[in-house]
């Protein structure tokens, strides 16, 4: 299985021979990173087998980029619709959207999905799902990997939940470091200072293999 950060809460990844785009069709928005020019002219002249996204967020969703892909590529785009229609199945891998809550106070009609992908291995992908709303849930299968935003990880109580759902974790929506006016990188490293799984935070771009 190997993943690439294409933005902000976005992340390329590729399992079994299928490749899917998670919320990585992004425009800037404050401080969060938007996929990069070059990456979207790779993305649209090397489409992925599916795109996805959890919630229509401009940080995670660019209206004006999904326009142009659409009008380019006629590959699969999932939404949180896809919510009331069930699982989709690429080759050998399962798609399943799961109705979650979105960080913080957000708007009270906002759809959000997460994502449980399953093939050879388990990925739960949360978007901005809110951490402690999985605190219970021990009807959902146990992902190899979990993909979530900071806040998996920057305070103990949602840092002790995603210990338990998971054995290894990637943080994606944090700023670059020099331009993070909220202190997330703090925060989340004094969290995770004693791991005892694995932790990744990758770039934009970077690739790892897991």
């Amino acid at each position: 299985m190997e993943l690439q950060r294409t933005a902000n809460a976005g992340v390329l990844l590729t399992m079994d021979g299928v490749s899917i785009l998670l919320d990585g069709l992004a425009d800037r928005v404050e401080h969060y990173l938007p996929t990069p020019a070059e990456m979207v002219e790779k993305l649209m002249e090397n489409p992925p087998d599916v795109l996805a996204f959890t919630h229509y967020h401009k940080d995670h969703c660019s209206d004006a980029l999904l326009l142009t892909y659409r009008k380019q590529n006629l590959r699969p785009i999932l939404g949180p619709e896809l919510l009331h229609k069930g699982a989709v199945r690429m080759g050998d891998v399962t798609i399943t959207p799961i109705a979650s809550r979105h960080l913080g106070r957000v708007e009270p009609d906002l759809q959000h999905v997460s994502y449980i992908i399953k093939g050879s291995q388990c990925v739960w992908f949360m978007g901005d799902a809110a951490p402690m709303q999985w605190k219970d849930r021990s009807d959902l299968p146990r992902p190899d990997l979990l993909i979530g935003p900071y806040a998996y990880a920057n305070t103990k109580s949602a840092w002790e939940v995603t210990k338990r759902l998971t054995d290894k974790v990637m943080l994606l929506h944090l700023p670059p470091r020099e331009a993070d006016p909220y202190g997330l990188w703090d925060s989340v490293e004094q969290t995770v200072a004693n791991r005892e799984i694995p932790l990744w935070i990758p770039q934009i771009g970077e690739k790892i293999s897991i």
